[in-house]
């Protein structure tokens, strides 16, 4: 037996949720419909009663008979009672032919005149028993009944109202009805009309969905092959408007890649710095110690390159291991502008060897969270990668503003720019653009952005420079405490 696929089910679902939903709904309109209706109706036999009694011809209908001579029989005289009062039941003005109007005489016990279309079979060939406990009543009523012989069996609403000659005497009754089985099978057959067309809506609705769903499964099959070649940034879904969701998973797995990495490289920071360093050290004592013998004065100059390898070596694995380092963060309440000008004697000394210069426009910001050490080395790493990015020397800008609920920190440089499809590399570890570089200094940057729960986005032109933002949110002293967890938790080996 073949299994029922995802598509189906998911089909199926949606039809039973729908039609369920349907269902219920026109119950409840067909309900709300029919008493609309029936009040509507109400309201037409009480005029149409209304209208009768102020029309009828003065005098009983006893009168009426008179007036034309004697009759041999009652048949006779509800027939000419009739004939003279057509010419009032023709003025009545009717909605619909479902309502049927005329009189009634207590004298005669029997309807005596129909309209708007006199039925003779009506006035003449009916039992006249049923017609006395309808009309019995002295006031106008509503009446519901069944097998109306008005309308030869159907159920049907009345409403009559007494009728008095001149003497104020009740002599009959002006009755009008309605069908309201013809009332419920209009009814039902607009309801009946309306989930049609509903329906019809709604199986175009599931083909319309099923041709999106494919779609939809064909970009998200595209989406992770990009994931796994890691070329997700400028995806684009055949459908619009998931393409901003699919760019937002994609911004995330990146940030998600990036932390990954920087816990492996962590990890095995943690377990082969300090077993490397410890013999680098006595080599690169060896070498001091043998370099200054004089036998071996005619290799001095390779004595010292091989110390200067082994300098930079170090300086990698120190880099490496502020990846692995745990240690707690003193987070206290500083203001960032007081930091810049803390290192500012020492960034600016860095550029003038560069033949750069520094320039920092501070503007009012309230104070931050932050741990005081990690900002100096965030803000000299970014420093030393602008002033690499100017080898002929230029200007580096660091700015502070303040944006709603952020503190932003940008810094500037005019230098070779990154091309657009290195810029979501950076800050893995060991991709550098540089000649001698390590890739570790933007990496410990992420790490420290991270940390205080900040962001770090960078925009660059090549031959124009690059702009490295950081926004601070700023925070109540009640979540120093959560940046602290986070701070500490941040890295820890899996």
């Amino acid at each position: 037996m073949k299994k029922i696929n995802l598509t189906t089910k998911l089909n199926l679902k949606i039809i039973g949720v729908v039609l369920l939903l349907m269902i219920t709904v026109t119950v409840h309109n067909l309900w709300l419909s029919l008493q609309e209706e029936n009040e509507k109706n109400a309201l037409w036999l009480v005029s149409i009663t209304d209208f009768l009694v102020k029309r009828k011809p003065e005098g009983s209908f006893s009168d009426i008979v008179a007036n034309h001579g004697p009759f041999q029989s009652t048949q006779q005289e509800i027939m000419m009672i009739n004939h003279e009062l057509q010419p009032v039941l023709q003025s009545v003005l009717i909605p619909s032919n479902i309502i049927k109007f005329g009189f009634y005489s207590r004298q005669h016990d029997s309807i005596v005149a129909l309209g708007p279309h006199s039925d003779i079979s009506i006035l003449l060939g009916i039992d006249a028993k049923p017609f006395k406990k309808a009309f019995n009543s002295d006031t106008e009523r509503f009446i519901e009944r069944k097998n109306s012989l008005v309308w030869h069996g159907a159920n049907s609403l009345i409403h009559v109202k007494p009728v008095t000659d001149q003497n104020g005497n009740i002599i009959g009754h002006a009755f009008a009805a309605i069908n309201q089985d013809a009332v419920n099978t209009a009814m039902w057959k607009r309801t009946a009309n309306t989930l049609g067309a509903v329906f019809f809506m709604l199986l175009v609705c599931i083909v319309i969905f099923r041709e999106l769903f494919n779609k939809l499964k064909k970009d998200m099959q595209l989406f992770a092959e990009r994931i796994l070649s890691g070329c997700t940034s400028n995806f684009n879904s055949e459908l619009s408007e998931f393409t901003p969701i699919l760019q937002y998973i994609s911004d995330q797995t990146e940030k998600m890649t990036r932390l990954d990495r920087l816990n492996i490289i962590g990890e095995m920071a943690a377990g082969i710095a300090h077993e490397v360093r410890n013999p680098m050290t006595t080599v690169r004592g060896l070498l001091q110690f043998m370099g200054n013998k004089q036998e071996f004065a005619k290799q001095k100059e390779k004595f010292n390159l091989m110390i200067d390898e082994i300098d930079r070596a170090n300086k990698i694995i120190t880099e490496f291991l502020s990846l692995a380092k745990n240690k707690a963060m003193n987070f206290s309440e500083k203001n960032l502008n007081d930091i810049i000008r803390d290192i500012y004697p020492l960034i600016q000394a860095d550029a003038l060897r560069n033949n750069s210069d520094i320039k920092i426009s501070l503007g009012d910001i309230p104070p931050l969270f932050l741990d005081q050490d990690s900002i100096h080395q965030l803000i000299l790493n970014m420093v030393r990668n602008g002033l690499d990015a100017m080898p002929k020397g230029g200007l580096i800008h660091i700015n502070t503003t303040k944006n709603e609920h952020k503190v932003i920190l940008s810094i500037k440089d005019h230098g070779l720019g990154i091309p657009k499809e290195d810029i979501d590399k950076l800050g893995t570890p060991f991709y550098t653009t540089k000649d001698h570089g390590t890739g570790l200094g933007l990496a410990v940057c992420y790490r420290i952005v991270h940390r205080h729960a900040a962001t770090l986005s960078i925009s660059s032109e090549v031959g124009q420079g690059t702009i490295f933002t950081i926004e601070f949110e700023t925070l109540s002293s009640q979540t120093l405490s959560s940046i602290k967890d986070t701070s500490v938790n941040t890295l820890k080996p899996r």
